[in-house]
């Protein structure tokens, strides 16, 4: 069976989009998958063994030029390769109005999708033949697999997102960079995210630098495209921090990465801290023992997913201050637990 996957975004739902598309491959005899995606985010599947093939959808640079020639061409090719792929089987795992023009590009015997009560746009569920509710599940990822268990008939498939492809890959300014560091255990920070309201604020950052330095733990700080000057930033705000100190092991920059590659760094990372994003979601997928740090989204939705994980939720009365804000001391709790 040729299967078409359609999760496009964002970084962390492709991530928790990951066991359901490895139950549907897996599951059905003779299952051929492909996968369509934003662009950008095409790394995260690349040398996955249960994803035979990636159709990158750049929509969101496809909306900002609908027009254009180069548009044009992409979307052109992006059908061509989709017919040519034949689907026999559609899965929306998105629920969105943009991955319901995907599904409607395309024939296919059957199209699954989620119910009207569960897609977060309903005007998908036009858009597929059988509908699938899972809204008494809150997590993204169990909602996602209830897509599989409902074109497999089976249930009881691992939630934890298989990554090893990432973590496997080598990648070479990664490499070179845990070869330079490997003298000491280190710690990625991550504290920036896409909503400022989620992020983990500059002071509270090189404070817990500094503490964990003081544990003998390296403090890395992971930045992203365009969050480079941001990291920047905050490197120098801890060296002013830290020079009266004379902190033998400061806060220093990790290596440019991309999606993919940030999971090789992070599981080979003693910890991971980070804000309610990407990053921190793949790290506890890749096993490394990690703390995420949540402010207004819900963690029974959006929670990380791995075998060492923890949490910090903010008070609900402060979910609209930015960025948001974690006691220290409850920070430094819960990596003890987490370590111990």
């Amino acid at each position: 069976m040729r299967i078409l996957f359609v999760r496009l975004s964002s970084f962390g739902d492709v991530v928790f989009a990951l066991p359901a598309a490895k139950a549907l491959r897996t599951s059905l005899p003779g299952a051929r998958l492909a996968w369509a995606i934003e662009g950008p985010l095409a790394g995260l599947l690349e040398g996955a063994a249960y994803v035979d093939e990636i159709l990158a959808a750049n929509t969101r640079v496809w909306r900002q030029s609908i027009l254009g020639g180069k548009t044009r061409e992409e979307i052109r090719d992006f059908l061509r390769k989709g017919k040519e792929f034949a689907p026999e089987l559609i899965v929306d795992a998105q629920g969105l109005f943009k991955s319901a023009l995907i599904t409607a590009a395309f024939s296919a015997g059957r199209k699954v999708g989620f119910g009207f009560r569960t897609a977060t746009e309903r005007i998908n569920c036009l858009f597929t033949d059988e509908r699938v509710e899972a809204a008494d599940r809150p997590h993204v990822v169990d909602r996602m697999l209830a897509l599989a268990e409902h074109v497999t008939g089976k249930s009881g498939f691992e939630r934890t997102p298989d990554v090893r492809h990432l973590v496997e890959k080598e990648d070479p300014v990664v490499d070179v960079w845990l070869e330079q560091n490997r003298a000491s255990p280190f710690a990625v920070l991550q504290p920036f995210s896409s909503k400022v309201n989620k992020e983990w604020g500059a002071g509270d950052v090189v404070a817990f630098a500094e503490w964990l330095g003081a544990q003998g733990i390296q403090p890395v700080l992971r930045w992203g495209p365009g969050e480079e000057s941001r990291a920047e930033a905050l490197i120098t705000l801890s060296k002013k921090f830290s020079s009266s100190l004379s902190l033998s092991l400061p806060l220093v920059l990790a290596p440019p990465t991309t999606p993919a590659s940030s999971a090789r760094l992070a599981a080979r990372a003693a910890l991971f801290v980070g804000a309610d994003t990407g990053p921190t979601h793949l790290a506890a997928a890749a096993g490394t023992p990690t703390l995420a740090l949540f402010g207004p989204t819900p963690v029974e939705r959006f929670g990380p997913v791995g075998p060492r994980v923890a949490v910090l939720r903010e008070s609900p009365e402060d979910y609209n201050r930015s960025p948001t804000k974690w006691p220290a001391d409850a920070v430094h709790e819960a990596v003890r637990r987490l370590l111990a």
